[in-house]
């Protein structure tokens, strides 16, 4: 009896030594040797087209990236992390000062800035004072007898009355004493004397209600300019 409990206590040593041999990390007692490439040997490793990762590996650049690489390198010179993120920056803020732009330019022609925008001053044109009919009236007498005595800015008055008389004759406008300024744009909108028109109304508000002082030769270049206006309404006889 007292064998076999020995021959058991051993058997179970044996088992535990056999476990602990598992157990024990196995150690690579081989001799090394150090292995140092050649140059030439590095060179021809490395221009294996296999080991090209960076030129065969991920997707192509779409427009935007190659977009951000063109501006960094305008910018900074080179293509690096750092400076694609600023050309990036740079590139947003532009966009968004861009559509900012279009919307104040949308909102200013919009009815909206009607009520911030200061309004057209409007002048009364008002040529209540003549009595004569337009048709009987000799303007270029007018004219003449008005720069002989040298009141220059009433023959520029009458130079204007000249011209709504015209544009009034040709269907243009509906010449009334009473109307402004204003008045005879609305009725000029969409025709091709309204440029025109609105550059002699400016020469005639600036002489006449601004009562600026007429050089003689501030009167001709005026004058020619109302003349050139008038040959062009081609009405007979005015």
């Amino acid at each position: 009896m007292q064998s076999k409990k020995k021959q058991s206590l051993q058997d179970s040593l044996n088992e535990i030594a056999e476990l602990k041999n598992k157990l024990r990390p196995l150690v690579d007692t081989s001799d090394l040797t150090k292995v140092v490439p050649t140059k030439k040997g590095e060179e021809l490793l490395f221009s294996d087209p296999q080991l090209q990762y960076d030129a065969s590996s991920g997707e192509k650049k779409g427009f935007l990236e190659k977009l951000l690489d063109w501006i960094s390198e305008k910018l900074f010179g080179n293509v690096e992390a750092g400076n694609v993120m600023t050309a990036r920056n740079i590139l947003l803020w532009t966009i968004i000062f861009i559509a900012v732009g279009f919307v104040v330019w949308l909102l200013w022609r919009s009815e909206w800035a009607r009520l911030i925008r200061e309004k057209p001053k409007s002048i009364s044109f008002n040529f209540s004072d003549i009595t004569e009919n337009l048709d009987t009236i000799d303007f270029s007498k007018k004219i003449q007898n008005a720069v002989s005595v040298g009141d220059l800015r009433l023959a520029i008055r009458w130079h204007y009355l000249h011209l709504l008389y015209l544009l009034n004759k040709n269907s243009t406008l509906v010449f009334a004493p009473y109307k402004t300024n204003i008045d005879y744009v609305n009725e000029l909108k969409g025709n091709k004397e309204l440029l025109p028109f609105q550059q002699l109304s400016k020469v005639y508000d600036y002489v006449w209600y601004g009562e600026f002082v007429l050089t003689e030769n501030d009167y001709r270049n005026y004058a020619e300019q109302f003349n050139q206006f008038e040959r062009s309404q081609n009405v007979q006889g005015k």
